[in-house]
């Protein structure tokens, strides 16, 4: 009987280990953009099967948007971080004080060197955490294996950038080729401030640049990649056709002929060989899918030249990426050296694309609100846009797709888009349903009327 202080799917697990039957495969698995990289939210995926549940990149509002679209964050147990960038952690806090709120005895993060320095420094954001173990899994640790798939990281070093290269920043930060609101460089802003503390820096004494260079060399830049294969799964035994052969369909003789056809075996019955191909559909190897941040053309380099990658790009079956996770800027993606990497993976590959390319609704609920609120007074509760990138969208000769918020790439049972669950705002049914509420109208019309009637 499960205890009532451990969670039912932590005590669901334990039992399926305990029978043996814990890398038996999941029947449905399917990876959801919970954030499609634009500047208010970051990149980000949630990974659902029955057994787990996982995070790739946690940025600012992200507990929040799984909350709001009821993505289950109590059967997270599992956090996967490509980069110590605000725009991949900056969540994080909030997302383990919701976890220890539900109760949730541990958590998993796994990510570059850096991680473990930042989780020590974010332990007093959260408070005591008592009975919840925060565990890091460094890529020098061996391999990550669960009920559902195993994963592989894989360290990628970038090369610095040259002074007249721009490097993409995180989402919400202005970039150096001058997109930015004019207000961010007034005098005594944020971005001044910033304009001229690296100027002095510029100008500052060889000795302090010598200790940057020092600090850049002990840690230097690094990205983890993460390579997830599912585990496989045994094909369905086929009842109806084993009843017309005479097998003893629905009495206890029939358990070891199942398993054993299951696990590829031929079964002698009656006299009869039976074979696996007879009576089980074809097994399912299991799909591989890539989660992959390159930050700048810094970085194109080490991925293209990275041999794990490579023995995933030779056409073997076995070795067939179904969907590959880009977290990559425009530039990066324009780069001949980065679209022959990906044209590497073959035309069976598809390519999820996160940047600040997109202009997904990441929280419908605030627009709902502030256009009804705008009909009230357009002017205090101005209609919320989103925000349009300026920058040309990079051509690829690949099944590419633009990620969306709430977007589905399905593993299992079939391999497929799905876009039921894409956010989706509608300014007009947002105004139909306040002009639906009983007196609405009139009170609108007299609020306006008392605001025209104060002085000045």
């Amino acid at each position: 009987r499960r205890p009532k202080d451990v969670p039912r799917h932590v005590w669901a697990r334990e039992r399926r280990r305990s029978a043996g039957t814990g890398l038996a495969g999941p029947n449905t698995v399917y990876v959801q953009v919970v954030a499609a990289g634009s500047r208010d939210a970051g990149a980000a995926v949630y990974v659902f099967s029955e057994f787990n549940r996982y995070l790739f990149n946690c940025g600012e509002g992200t507990q929040r948007a799984m909350q709001e679209h009821k993505l289950k964050i109590s059967h997270l147990d599992s956090i996967f971080l490509s980069r110590v960038a605000w725009a991949n952690v900056g969540g994080l806090p909030g997302m383990i004080l919701t976890l220890k709120a539900m109760g949730l005895q541990r958590c998993l993060f796994l990510g570059p060197p850096k991680l473990q320095n930042y989780l020590k420094a974010i332990r007093l954001f959260p408070g005591p955490l008592k009975r919840m173990d925060l565990a890091v899994q460094l890529h020098t640790e061996p391999q990550y294996k669960d009920e559902t798939m195993t994963v592989h990281q894989i360290p990628l070093m970038g090369k610095p950038l040259g002074a007249d290269s721009t490097v993409p920043q995180s989402p919400g930060a202005s970039s150096q080729g001058g997109s930015s609101p004019k207000r961010d460089a007034g005098p005594g802003s944020p971005r001044a401030a910033q304009q001229s503390s690296e100027e002095g820096e510029g100008k500052g004494s060889p000795k302090k640049t010598g200790d940057e260079q020092k600090c850049a060399s002990r840690q230097p830049d690094l990205v983890m990649a993460f390579l997830c294969k599912i585990h496989p799964k045994k094909g369905k035994f086929l009842a109806a056709k084993a009843q017309e052969m005479g097998l003893p369909v629905g009495t206890p003789a029939i358990l070891p002929i199942i398993t054993a056809l299951k696990n590829g075996e031929s079964v002698t019955f009656e006299g009869r060989e039976l074979l696996p191909e007879e009576l089980c559909t074809p097994p399912d190897p299991g799909p591989v899918f890539l989660v992959l941040e390159c930050p700048h053309e810094g970085f194109v380099d080490a991925v293209c030249e990275n041999e794990t990658f490579q023995r995933y790009q030779e056409g073997h079956p076995e070795n067939q990426v179904a969907l590959v996770i880009h977290m990559t800027p425009e530039s990066v993606l324009r780069d001949s050296r980065y679209q022959q990497w990906l044209e590497r993976f073959g035309p069976g590959t598809q390519h999820l694309v996160l940047n600040e390319n997109s202009s997904a609704v990441h929280n419908p609920r605030s627009y709902k609100i502030q256009t009804q609120l705008n009909l009230i007074h357009p002017e205090i509760f101005p209609l919320l846009t989103t925000y349009q990138s300026k920058e040309e969208a990079a051509v690829c000769r690949v099944p590419l797709v633009r990620g969306e918020c709430l977007l589905k790439y399905h593993f299992r049972p079939q391999q497929e888009w799905q876009r039921d669950a894409v956010t989706v705002c509608d300014p007009d049914a947002f105004v139909s349903e306040a002009l639906e509420l009983p007196d609405f109208q009139t009170r609108v019309q007299e609020c306006k009327e008392s605001l025209a009637a104060l002085p000045g």
